[in-house]
C-alpha cells in the first residue's frame, strides 16, 4: 500500500471508531460507516470487506495504542516486580478505558466471548516480548535466579496468558474491583517465587 492509500485506510478507521462507539457493533452497517468517514461505498470496499474488517483494524489500532501506553511504564532502572506490576496495571486501565468508550460494541462483544478474546490477541507476541526482555534484565541484575533460555520463553508466554484471563475476567465478566491490588499481589507471588 502506498503512503496515501495507509492514510485514507487510517482515516477510515479513525473515522469508523465514532460509529462503533455511538452504536455498539450490530446496529452498525457499511453505510453508515461510509457516512461517518465521508467515503463512497466503492472506496470503503476497496479497503474493507465487511464491518467485521473494520472493526478488527479498529481493535488492532486500539490494541497497539494500549501497548504503547502500558510498555512507556517499563523501567530498566526498576525491578522486574515494579516493571510487571507497572505494565500489567497501565495495560488493564487502558483497556478498561476503551471498554467504557465503546461500552455499547462490547455488550454486544459479550454474547461472544471467542470473538472477543479474537480481538485481543494483536498485541500478544508485543508482549512477550517485552516481558521476556523484563525477565532477561532481572536475570542479568541478579535479582531472580538464573533460568535458561526456554524457561525464560515459556515463563514470558505464561504470564502475558494468565494476565489476559485476568484481564477477560475483569472486563467481560466484571469480576474483581479491586483489581490492581490483586494484580500487585499475584506478581509479588511470582517474583518471590523466582528468586
Amino acid at each position: 500500500m502506498t503512503g496515501q492509500q495507509e492514510n485514507i485506510k487510517e482515516e477510515i478507521i479513525l473515522s469508523s471508531m465514532k460509529v462503533f462507539e455511538t452504536y455498539g457493533f450490530a446496529r452498525v452497517s457499511m453505510q453508515d460507516i461510509s457516512k461517518a468517514c465521508g467515503k463512497g461505498r466503492s472506496t470503503l470496499y476497496y479497503y474493507f470487506t465487511s464491518k467485521m474488517d473494520v472493526f478488527d483494524a479498529i481493535a488492532e489500532y486500539l490494541c497497539q495504542e494500549v501497548f504503547e501506553v502500558a510498555s512507556r511504564t517499563y523501567n530498566r532502572d526498576a525491578s522486574l516486580e515494579d516493571n510487571l506490576v507497572g505494565f500489567l496495571q497501565a495495560k488493564l486501565r487502558q483497556i478498561n478505558l476503551i471498554t467504557k468508550r465503546f461500552h455499547l460494541a462490547f455488550e454486544d462483544m459479550k454474547s461472544d466471548p471467542a470473538l472477543m478474546v479474537s480481538k485481543t490477541r494483536y498485541m500478544l507476541d508485543d508482549e512477550i516480548k517485552l516481558i521476556r526482555e523484563m525477565i532477561e534484565l532481572a536475570v542479568r541484575k541478579k535479582e531472580i535466579q538464573a533460568l535458561e533460555e526456554k524457561d525464560i520463553l515459556f515463563l514470558s508466554e505464561m504470564l502475558v496468558t494468565t494476565s489476559r484471563c485476568f484481564e477477560q475476567e475483569v472486563l467481560l465478566f466484571d469480576r474483581f474491583p479491586d483489581f490492581e491490588a490483586r494484580l500487585s499481589w499475584l506478581t509479588s507471588i511470582c517474583v518471590k517465587g523466582l528468586r
